[in-house]
């Protein structure tokens, strides 16, 4: 069958279009039954039933309708397509004595998969398992593995074996039973650290009600998770706290405490100098300030009141 260059585009020394008679090969391909292969000039085919609407090729696939710039197509091959020759094997094997034929729906299958259209291979394997259930072949296709004397898909099998899928991977519930209760002891250590450095941060205030909430409420919470060293750790720590203000307190000049204070002074120079120079030699001279800061440092020991609170 004739068929009609759209675009002569020479490509690396070979010619990309055929000879034919364009306006005749047009007209054939908008009236025919069939589907055309629709050749580009990058080297990819498109199937489907082509029609030209200007300078474009509309090509209506089972997929939906794809427009091409005709200066893209090489050429257009009238003809069944895939899906066409699918449809004509199909309907003869369904309106045909192998419609409830197992081994029928296999070879069609395999038709289908070789063509590469592989939703339509599936559909007749798994008619064949629906025909024949001991199908080896058609369930070896569908990927289904033989377990515990049942067919089973590759979700079902994993499932069978005690496996659960976590973010897209098979893992073994024990396996996973076991890391989420790894994964929970570690929070539950995380918080319970969390929980006894505050409340031992706490307990080193000055403050003597500050001390002795913290000490009960650690105290309550080492009762909670039944943990007798804790209770007697939060009495201890206590204790060591108020004896060090007791120290302190003790050292105490009239009531306060010797500290140390820093302390930094600026203060930007005024006038600001200026300097005039050329950054080249027919260039013209630019005015720069040069802002300059005085720092000083003080650095001394004062006293300051303490409000040591003890316990009684």
């Amino acid at each position: 069958m004739p068929f009609a260059p759209l675009a002569a585009r020479p490509r690396a020394g070979r010619t990309l279009v055929r000879a034919g008679v364009a306006c005749a090969v047009w007209t054939l391909c908008a009236a025919s039954a069939l589907a055309d292969d629709v050749r580009l000039t990058n080297g990819s085919t498109v199937e489907g039933r082509a029609t030209r609407e200007g300078d474009v090729v509309v090509v209506r696939t089972r997929a939906g309708e794809v427009r091409l710039p005709a200066a893209e197509v090489a050429e257009i091959v009238a003809g069944p397509t895939r899906f066409d020759l699918y449809e004509a094997r199909r309907k003869e094997l369904e309106g045909g004595e192998q419609r409830d034929d197992a081994d029928a729906h296999l070879a069609l299958g395999d038709w289908c998969r070789d063509q590469r259209l592989d939703r339509e291979a599936r559909r007749h394997w798994q008619r064949a398992v629906e025909l024949d259930p001991e199908n080896r072949p058609a369930h070896g296709r569908l990927g289904h593995i033989r377990y515990d004397g049942r067919w089973l898909t590759d979700d079902e099998y994993h499932e069978a074996r005690g496996f659960v899928r976590v973010d897209g991977k098979w893992v073994h519930r024990d396996e996973l039973a076991r890391e989420r209760a790894a994964a929970a002891a570690a929070k539950a250590q995380e918080a319970h650290v969390r929980k006894v450095r505050d409340c031992v941060s706490r307990m080193a205030s000055m403050k003597r009600r500050t001390r002795l909430l913290a000490k009960v409420e650690l105290q309550e919470y080492a009762e909670s998770i039944g943990d007798l060293r804790l209770a007697s750790f939060a009495s201890r720590v206590a204790e060591s706290y108020n004896a060090q203000w007791a120290r302190v307190r003790a050292d105490l000049e009239r009531g306060t405490v010797l500290t140390t204070v820093r302390a930094t002074h600026s203060e930007l120079k005024r006038p600001i100098p200026t300097l005039t120079t050329s950054l080249g030699a027919n260039s013209t001279p630019v005015t720069i300030q040069l802002p300059e800061l005085s720092i000083v440092s003080v650095k001394t020991t004062v006293l300051v009141p303490a409000d040591i609170e003890l316990d009684d």
